[in-house]
């Protein structure tokens, strides 16, 4: 994603301020190129016919020309505007860049070779994810594309402010510094459901949870072996005095944990489908999921770094 929009000359002659508006969906001046990029990036038939049966496309419901199912990149760029977005993480998903960079080497089998750049006539090869991230900036979409680690495939994700997914970057690195690679991995799955094209904002908010619980139970209640984050509250709730803050007080002596506490009392009374029928079960809406994600890095990288210690006596 583009981090300082790019002004027209003349706007920039003007002196007017940088547009900073984010577009939804797919705007009218983003279509042309998605459409575009569908036809050079897909280059195998087979990947047009996986997103077919991923998307469970049929030729009535989508319009394509001819009522009859795509079978080329060409026809699939064709589908409704509505369904591009789809269309785009779906081959995302497929990892077409991967796709297109084995059919690249095929018609170019010595481009492997270390001479090639130096060399070699033919066209370089052009990824296509790199492209469509440009394009998507461009565009100053709501969407930028997730790349593949070992939570979570490829797809589109929402843009998020630059300093606030570093922030949660440097969270999922403090906790595995601390060895809580399940934090870390937790964390990761948490931030890409709840920011995907089509949140999963339940699992979002589990996986949150289980993010804190990681790193929180084998510092306050490792003794028990069915802790939850509800066990760690209440030994931080009756056992306040044992624990303090590294950061100091307005009376210049370690602040009391209740900050910390709060914070995790939010996040684990907040998750209101965790027992579905009670009375105050609620789904968990999108805004509430990005909401625990961002608890949850907070809670992580104050806990990995030991923001949270145990007095050698008891404080007053």
């Amino acid at each position: 994603m583009t981090t300082s929009p790019w002004q027209p000359l003349s706007a920039r002659e003007a002196g007017l301020p940088v547009d900073r508006t984010v577009h939804e969906g797919v705007p009218e001046h983003l279509e042309p190129g998605l459409r575009s990029w569908i036809r050079d990036s897909v280059v195998t038939e087979s990947l047009v016919h996986r997103v077919i049966a991923a998307l469970k496309l049929n030729a009535d419901a989508h319009a394509f020309d001819n009522s009859r199912l795509p079978s080329s990149a060409r026809d699939l760029s064709r589908v409704s505007a509505s369904l591009l977005l789809d269309v785009v993480d779906c081959l995302l998903y497929l990892d077409v860049g991967d796709v297109a960079h084995h059919e690249y080497l095929v018609k170019h089998p010595n481009a492997a070779s270390p001479l090639a750049a130096i060399f070699s006539k033919s066209a370089k090869f052009v990824d296509p994810v790199n492209t469509l991230d440009a394009l998507l900036g461009d565009a100053a979409s709501a969407y930028q594309v997730r790349e593949a680690d070992d939570v979570s495939h490829a797809g589109l994700e929402r843009v998020v402010d630059a300093t606030v997914a570093e922030s949660a970057a440097t969270a999922m690195q403090q906790a595995e510094s601390s060895g809580r690679d399940d934090a870390s991995s937790y964390l990761r799955s948490s931030w890409a459901k709840a920011y995907a094209l089509h949140p999963d904002a339940s699992g979002a908010y589990v996986d949150a949870v289980r993010a804190v619980e990681d790193v929180a139970i084998p510092l306050y209640a490792s003794t028990n072996p069915q802790a939850t984050l509800g066990t760690v509250i209440r030994e931080l709730d009756g056992n306040g005095t044992a624990y303090s803050m590294v950061i100091l007080d307005n009376k210049a002596v370690p602040a009391k944990v209740e900050p910390v506490l709060s914070l995790m009392k939010l996040l684990w009374q907040g998750h209101r489908d965790r027992h579905p029928g009670g009375q105050t079960s609620a789904p968990i809406t999108p805004e509430a999921a990005q909401a625990a994600v961002h608890i949850a890095v907070l809670l992580v990288q104050l806990l990995s770094t030991s923001a949270v210690t145990k007095n050698l006596t008891p404080q007053p």
